[in-house]
């Protein structure tokens, strides 16, 4: 993404919450989530089916890792990750500077907070980033801070 034409994600703007079975969700607004989810599916192949992916990595200190890091940021500053031990993956980012969120990240209009569940699924797509949002620890010099989902 161009970084002069780039929603900047600032903390505040991260709304955490879980769904109604307690999964934790990052619910962020639709124009940061579109880039976002089209990041996630970079270097994919669009007929690949099933759940264990990897995009293409991000540099860190590209548009996705910040974003993912202010993300990461919201996440282990809300109430809801002081329940978990392990906060929601974050664990090790806390402790080495990378780890993998356990979580859903989705926008603004893709999520219902009165149900607690995704609004219009099918037609929300867009606002929906795939996999599991991780950014590589410092012990891995080469590619400390880069980004992959």
């Amino acid at each position: 993404m161009d970084a002069a034409t780039a929603p900047v994600l600032t903390t505040d703007a991260v709304t955490v919450t879980t769904d109604h079975m307690g999964r934790l969700y990052a619910v962020i607004p639709d124009d940061v989530a579109r880039p976002l989810a089209v990041a996630a599916r970079k270097g994919i192949d669009p007929q690949a089916h099933g759940t264990f992916f990897e995009s293409d990595p991000h540099p860190a200190d590209s548009w996705a890792s910040t974003t993912v890091r202010t993300i990461f940021e919201a996440v282990l500053s809300s109430p809801l990750s002081q329940e978990d031990d392990h906060a929601w993956g974050l664990d090790l980012y806390l402790k080495y500077g990378g780890g993998t969120f356990y979580g859903a990240i989705v926008g603004e209009s893709g999520w219902n907070p009165d149900t607690r569940w995704w609004r219009d699924y099918e037609q929300t797509r867009d606002l929906r980033v795939r996999g599991s949002a991780s950014i590589v620890a410092a012990s891995l010099p080469a590619l400390a801070g880069t980004c992959t989902f």
